[in-house]
C-alpha cells in the first residue's frame, strides 16, 4: 500500500518523518481530481490527462487563494513555514467546504488540517505525497558511501511565501 509522508522540515538543514498516512491516493490526488474537475472540466479520476495544465494554476488569481494554497501543498519540494500553520489549516478547511470529503474514498486533508491546527514546534512542514516516487527530501543516493547526500535545499521553497509574492505582482 502506498503512503504519504508528512515531514518536519528545518529548511536548509534537515528533515525528519513525522508520520505516514496510508494510501497516498488520499493526499495529492484528492486535490488534483477536485480542481481538474472544477477548472478543467475533467471527469472524476481523469485528472492525470490534464495535470500539467493544473499545476501552474497556483498562480492563477481567478482561483480562490485557499484552493491555490492547498494545490501548492501537493508540490514536490514545497514546505509550509510555522508562521503559516494557522493559515494552512484554515485554507484546508475552506477547501474541504468547497470540495466536501466523499466518504467512499480516502481523504487525508482533514487529518493534515488537524496537524497544522496543533501548531507543532517545528520550523516547517513538508510532504512526500507518494511512496511510489523517490523522496526528494533525501537528496541523491551516493553509491560509494551507500547513503543519501544532503538535498539541494535551494530547490525547496516556502509555498506561502511564494503565493504571497505571486499575488503581489
Amino acid at each position: 500500500m502506498t503512503h504519504t509522508t508528512i515531514k518536519a522540515v528545518w529548511p536548509g538543514k534537515k528533515h525528519e518523518n513525522l508520520t505516514e498516512l496510508r494510501n497516498s491516493h488520499g493526499s495529492a490526488p484528492v486535490i488534483w481530481d477536485a480542481m481538474c474537475q472544477k477548472y478543467l472540466g475533467t471527469k472524476e479520476f481523469d485528472y492525470f490527462q490534464r495535470i500539467n495544465e493544473l499545476w501552474p494554476r497556483w498562480k492563477d488569481k481567478t482561483i480562490p487563494f485557499h484552493q491555490r494554497a492547498v494545490l501548492m501543498m501537493t508540490y514536490n519540494r514545497v514546505y509550509v513555514s510555522k508562521k503559516y500553520y494557522t493559515k494552512a489549516a484554515s485554507d484546508i478547511r475552506l477547501f474541504l467546504n468547497d470540495f466536501p470529503v466523499d466518504t467512499k474514498y480516502v481523504n487525508h486533508w482533514p487529518k493534515i488540517a488537524e496537524l497544522f491546527e496543533s501548531n507543532p514546534d517545528i520550523p516547517a512542514i513538508g510532504f512526500h505525497m507518494t511512496s511510489v516516487l523517490e523522496d526528494l527530501f533525501y537528496g541523491e543516493w551516493d553509491e560509494e558511501k551507500e547513503e543519501y547526500s544532503q538535498p539541494d535545499w535551494s530547490q525547496f521553497w516556502d509555498g506561502y511565501l511564494e503565493l504571497y509574492k505571486a499575488d503581489s505582482q
